[in-house]
């Protein structure tokens, strides 16, 4: 089973049947998507968040340096309608018959395969100064979180344990990486943070649900994350130390990939709550939500353009899981990739 399948299974299933995606069959890419089953709370009582109390730290685990793999220069599939501007996108695809990271150009143009391995690498995250991608694999058995050069060379493997790690994310100035892991208990999944080399793991999250997508927000003070420990994936935010743990979402329904917009006043996020998968934008502060995509597929994992007049998302509009953009001003949506197999999981170079 592709490791991107896998990890929404473990998000939305409690480890029973991946990191993460709305639900979509990368196998039959026109299959109809199954309906999420809605974690059942923990049977003992929830314990109180321990707002007050300090995050443990762990010593780092020690990291493990790979060769450096070959990039891969592939033809453009499509010439999609050009966007402008020089920012790069990087995301992962199945059309080598494994999950690669592949990045291109803003207009799909420009395509290279940066691990081009025979095991599954996902979630690419770029670091603030678009040197260096943080992403997922299981290339050394169970999954972590690695980082590379943006040419793809210099893999690090930076968690290195026996547990499963995913749902990393930058802090903007480049000093923390945040993601979930199960370390501390195989039936739990908490938000960590850690240096980009491995080092000061410190884990900020303490309750019997499962914590994953954790993104911080542009200034650095804050981290949004989903969790299931009231029934439903909602969202909720934190002090960057963990502490001040506040539900912003509370609707029927799964609120996953959540994502900050550059101004801080927005975040934007996917959501079945009225069926399929859909994109929304809440306004931080009145809650006032808009809905910004409305039709029968599954859009997922959003993401800002750098001057924030575009999102990045994936979706299965016309199939198998794609890339696209969306104007802001005009909802107007642009296809970017177009192969047999899916793209997902996209990010901006800011």
């Amino acid at each position: 089973m592709p490791l991107r399948l896998l990890l929404l299974s473990l998000s939305l299933s409690l480890l029973s049947c991946v990191i993460g995606i709305a639900p979509r069959s990368i196998l039959d890419p026109t299959a109809t998507p199954e309906p999420i089953q809605t974690p059942a709370p923990a049977s003992s009582p929830t314990p109180a968040i321990p707002l007050a109390s300090s995050p443990t730290s762990r010593p780092a685990d020690q990291p493990t340096i790979r060769p450096t793999d070959q990039p891969t220069i592939r033809p453009t599939d499509q010439q999609p309608t050009p966007l402008g501007g020089s920012a790069q996108i990087a995301f992962h695809s199945g059309q080598t018959g494994e999950e690669d990271i592949f990045t291109m150009n803003a207009d799909g143009t420009g395509l290279v395969n940066l691990t081009n391995l025979a095991r599954s690498d996902i979630t690419p995250r770029w670091s603030p100064d678009g040197a260096r991608l943080v992403f997922v694999s299981n290339r050394d058995g169970d999954r972590d979180i690695y980082i590379m050069n943006a040419d793809g060379s210099n893999v690090l493997n930076i968690t290195n344990n026996g547990n499963e790690d995913d749902s990393p994310s930058w802090s903007l100035d480049g000093q923390f990486v945040v993601f979930a892991s199960d370390r501390d208990g195989v039936n739990n999944r908490e938000i960590y943070r850690m240096r980009p080399d491995g080092a000061q793991i410190v884990r900020l999250t303490h309750d019997l649900g499962f914590d994953l997508f954790p993104a911080y927000s542009p200034d650095g003070q804050q981290i949004v994350f989903v969790s299931n420990r009231t029934g439903d994936m909602e969202l909720y935010t934190m002090n960057a130390d963990g502490t001040q743990v506040q539900q912003i979402t509370d609707e029927p329904g799964q609120d996953l990939y959540p994502v900050w917009s550059g101004d801080g006043q927005f975040i934007v996020f996917a959501s079945n709550r009225t069926g399929d998968f859909e994109l929304y934008r809440l306004t931080l502060g009145s809650n006032a939500l808009l809905n910004l995509t409305n039709n029968r597929a599954q859009d997922a994992s959003p993401r800002f353009s750098p001057d924030g007049a575009q999102l990045l998302f994936d979706t299965n509009r016309d199939g198998n899981y794609e890339i696209y953009i969306m104007e802001f001003a005009s909802r107007a949506v642009t296809r970017l990739t177009n192969n047999a197999v899916f793209d997902a999981d996209p990010d901006w170079k800011q």
